[in-house]
């Protein structure tokens, strides 16, 4: 590429990599916790990348430069592709000899089995010698699961994004989403978010002690004591003044969980912002729900175990989706039109 060539280039990536800049500049200001501030990311990196390209090109020798990375790129990205369903499975497979049973627990080795399986459904209309309109539902199928490919890869940014600011929200309370109880005791996951939450408070209080925590959980059906009564006794054992616990202790659901614990800090008059602690897989999407109840909430998360968290991503990048199913069903629903229109013609010019 000659230099009077690249101009245009690197001037129309510019302008790119400007426009998302500052699309997604604008909607961290309004709100850090948006789901759209992952896929403007995302377009930011692209553009970005591709501007880097276009003035590496400008540069003698540039050209061939560019050609190995993209050579590179791809080939890192194959390789990745390949091993992504094995780890899957490896991964489902060890979730079975640790977790009990469910859907929920078993994701990350479904979608790995789909992956693997995936090579011979699109081989298979080939081998068979297969009608067009089997193509037809081939490529819609794929259009399907690169759709929700890229809504994963929006989640997962968005994730990474909002980790590192939620972290430094000034709040002036936290709460500790409850979970299962197990044998009347905290098992090591809610451990963990009460560490977190605790060391939070203990953070944002500075010399002054901490700022007051609110354990939030109500009585499961195999619980015979709320979450919160028990979390609560956990943080006071554990070093927190009894006098900065607040106990929520009707709460079954993340929204209770949000609603109630915001509602009792008012009533004993701490204004937000508040800081929620959960584990980590679980803080984008307690975000988003403080976000639509129009409540002042960030998240942090906890650590989690490692072989936990490939399902425990999946299952909440499903409940991701179906907070706004309206937009995944008309794009879905598009491309099955389309592939449908395509297959109608390919079958009429027969």
């Amino acid at each position: 590429m000659t230099g009077d060539a690249g101009v245009p280039a690197v001037l129309s990536a510019l302008v790119a990599t400007a426009f998302w800049g500052v699309w997604l500049g604008v909607s961290l200001r309004r709100d850090r916790r948006r789901l759209r501030n992952g896929f403007l990311l995302m377009a930011v990196v692209y553009t970005g990348v591709g501007l880097v390209t276009a003035l590496v090109s400008l540069v003698p020798g540039g050209s061939t430069a560019v050609s190995w990375f993209s050579f590179v790129l791809v080939a890192v990205l194959g390789v990745a592709l390949l091993l992504l369903p094995v780890l899957l499975v490896v991964n489902g497979v060890t979730m079975l000899r640790r977790e009990r049973r469910s859907l929920g627990n078993l994701l990350s080795l479904l979608v790995g089995l789909a992956m693997l399986a995936s090579p011979a459904v699109i081989a298979a209309p080939l081998a068979l010698g297969a009608p067009p309109w089997v193509w037809s539902v081939v490529v819609a199928v794929l259009l399907l699961t690169s759709w929700l490919g890229f809504t994963f890869l929006g989640f997962v940014a968005q994730t990474l994004l909002y980790r590192h600011y939620a972290a430094r929200v000034p709040a002036r309370a936290v709460i500790v989403l409850g979970s299962r109880i197990v044998a009347g005791a905290v098992p090591p996951l809610l451990a963990a978010r009460l560490r977190t939450g605790a060391a939070a408070a203990a953070r944002l209080g500075g010399g002054d002690g901490p700022v007051p925590v609110v354990p939030s959980g109500g009585a499961g059906r195999d619980e015979e004591r709320p979450e919160g009564v028990v979390m609560a006794e956990w943080l006071t054992d554990h070093g927190v003044p009894t006098d900065r616990v607040v106990v929520e202790d009707r709460a079954r659901t993340t929204r209770e969980n949000l609603t109630y614990s915001v509602a009792l800090l008012g009533e004993h008059g701490t204004p937000g912002p508040y800081l929620v602690a959960t584990n980590s897989y679980h803080a984008p999407r307690a975000a988003l729900e403080a976000m639509d109840l129009g409540l002042d909430v960030h998240a942090v998360g906890a650590p989690t175990a490692g072989y936990f968290l490939p399902s425990a991503y999946l299952r909440e990048f499903v409940a991701v989706l179906r907070r706004r199913p309206t937009i995944h069903l008309v794009a879905g629903a598009g491309i099955v039109a389309v592939m449908a229109l395509v297959a109608f013609l390919s079958v009429a010019g027969r």
